[in-house]
């Protein structure tokens, strides 16, 4: 049994007693015990109606996502609203654990089928929790959701969607708090939890959610604070704007591109020489080439992010050279 499901049966048990203890009370002064329940009646029907389905959700839960707003302050929000809603968290949460097994895994790509599970549903604002299949889970068919993933690349893909919360937290007025580099030591992961929290944010169009709260196991003490569409906008900026104060030095790094990002602008490259991949950031002058790289062995050149390891992590593109096109097979039909 979870934290959460414990806290709620004992707020339950408090409320009983109370109720009991208000019953007694009332019987020896001669008064209909009926009559003082009502307010330990409702209460109790709030913690199970509500409650216990939120805590329920959220031990279950890598990440609960609980979205407001004028659209889903109503018990029946539109359902074009909830599928959206289901599938910008959905699709995020597919781009990190692909991102991260990318950088992290040299010869394995993550499932880009695979869905991460529905953990559970609550009402009030919409509430969501999703998890990230673990390996040796199986799907309807039977089959491993996850073969060939190991402990600690799940691990660390968990971990990084569990790092979502970090970022808004972290949100100034006038950027984003330079406690992110101690907090995510690798400019990889960095990039890549940042970006995620940035799609996830409420954009200036949406007028069914105005903001998002994001929380994971083990924070229950910290009150989230909520993705808006201002933080969507700082955000942005961040993005597009690498810090130079973080810069290792400029270098050219070769490798086979293996994830691009058309709308991100982003790549990740993979080289003999280096341990983990290399995530590349570039600008509207090289959209034309990186449309043509999947796959291609390249040389990019910029400046860039080290990890503590001194393993360069984040390019900032100047240059990108295609040094060998992807060998194709041989059609023999």
């Amino acid at each position: 049994m979870g934290s959460w499901i414990k806290a709620i049966e004992a707020r339950a048990l408090i409320i009983h007693q109370e109720l009991q203890t208000a019953r007694a009370l009332a019987v020896r002064m001669g008064q209909e015990p009926d009559a003082i329940s009502g307010p330990y009646l409702d209460m109790l029907a709030k913690l199970y109606r509500e409650d216990f389905a939120y805590a329920s959700l959220a031990d279950q839960a890598d990440l609960v996502a609980r979205f407001t707003g004028p659209g889903v302050a109503r018990p029946e929000p539109p359902v074009s609203l909830v599928t959206g809603a289901f599938s910008k968290l959905r699709t995020q949460i597919q781009h990190i654990a692909k991102s991260i097994a990318g950088l992290e895994d040299k010869k394995l790509r993550w499932p880009t089928h695979l869905d991460p599970h529905l953990s559970g549903l609550a009402y009030g604002s919409l509430v969501v929790g999703m998890r990230v299949p673990r390996p040796g889970e199986v799907d309807s068919q039977g089959q491993l959701v996850l073969e060939g993933v190991t402990d600690g690349l799940y691990a660390a893909v968990r971990d990084a969607v569990r790092s979502l919360p970090i970022i808004p937290r972290l949100i100034q007025e006038d950027g984003v708090s330079d406690e992110v580099y101690s907090l995510f030591p690798d400019p990889a992961v960095r990039d890549t939890v940042m970006l995620a929290a940035h799609k996830l944010a409420p954009t200036k169009s949406s007028k069914g959610i105005t903001d998002l709260f994001l929380s994971c196991p083990g924070e229950e003490k910290i009150a989230p604070l909520p993705l808006t569409k201002k933080s969507r906008e700082i955000l942005r900026q961040t993005l597009v704007q690498p810090s130079s104060k973080r810069s290792s030095g400029t270098d050219s790094f070769e490798g086979v591109v293996r994830e691009i990002d058309l709308d991100a602008l982003r790549f990740e490259i993979r080289g003999a020489r280096y341990q983990r991949g290399i995530r590349c950031i570039y600008d509207d002058r090289h959209k034309g080439t990186v449309r043509e790289i999947l796959d291609c062995n390249v040389r990019v050149s910029g400046s860039y992010e080290a990890s503590a390891d001194e393993q360069p992590r984040l390019v900032e593109v100047e240059t990108i050279e295609i040094l060998k096109q992807p060998e194709k097979q041989i059609d023999l039909l």
